[in-house]
C-alpha cells in the first residue's frame, strides 16, 4: 500500500470512537465549506449579476420602446402629448430625424442633461435643427463644440437642457 494512506489508517486506528465521529463530522463540514466556496458562491454571485444586467437591460429596452414610439408619432406629426411630457431624448432625436441629421450618440446626464454627438451632418440642416429646438420645446444648448469640415459639414458635439416655461 502507499505509505501515507498505511500512514493514515495507522492515526485513525489509533483514535477512540469518540475522536473518529467528532474527524468524520469535521471532514464533512470542511468538505462542504470547501464545495460552499468554491462551487455554490460564485454560482449564486453568477446569477445575481445575471439578473440585474437583465433587469437593466429590460428597463433601458423599454425606454427605447417609449421614445422609438414617440419618434414616429412626432415624425407623422400626430403627437398627443405636449412637449414638457415627452422625453428630452424624443423630441431631439424626433426633431433630428425631421431635419435629416444623423445622431451618433445621445447620453443622458444625471442633472437632466443630453449630450449629443453627430459625426457628419450639414451644417445649416443642424442650424435649422437647434433653432426648431429652442423655439418650438425650448431646448437650450448649454455646451457645444464644432469641427467644420469644408464649408457645408460639421461634427457637432452638444449639451442640451430643456429650459423652463415652455
Amino acid at each position: 500500500m502507499n505509505p501515507v494512506i498505511s500512514a493514515i489508517q495507522a492515526y485513525w486506528a489509533g483514535r477512540t470512537d469518540r475522536e473518529q465521529v467528532l474527524l468524520a463530522i469535521m471532514t464533512v463540514m470542511l468538505v462542504g465549506l470547501i464545495g460552499y466556496l468554491l462551487l455554490a458562491r460564485p454560482l449564486f454571485d453568477f446569477h445575481d449579476r445575471a439578473r440585474n444586467d437583465y433587469a437593466g437591460s429590460m428597463q433601458l429596452y423599454r425606454a427605447i420602446e417609449a421614445d422609438a414610439a414617440t419618434y414616429r408619432e412626432l415624425a407623422a406629426g400626430a403627437s398627443s402629448q405636449s412637449g414638457s411630457e415627452q422625453s428630452l431624448r424624443a423630441i431631439v432625436g424626433s426633431l433630428a430625424i425631421g431635419n435629416q441629421i444623423a445622431i451618433a450618440r445621445m447620453i443622458p446626464g444625471d442633472d437632466g442633461s443630453l449630450t449629443v454627438n453627430i459625426e457628419r451632418a450639414p451644417t445649416r440642416a443642424v442650424m435649422a435643427w437647434l433653432i426648431d429646438l429652442e423655439e418650438r420645446y425650448g431646448v437650450q444648448v448649454m455646451a457645444s463644440t464644432m469641427d467644420r469640415d469644408g464649408n457645408e459639414y460639421a461634427q457637432i458635439s452638444l449639451v442640451l437642457r430643456r429650459g423652463g416655461g415652455r
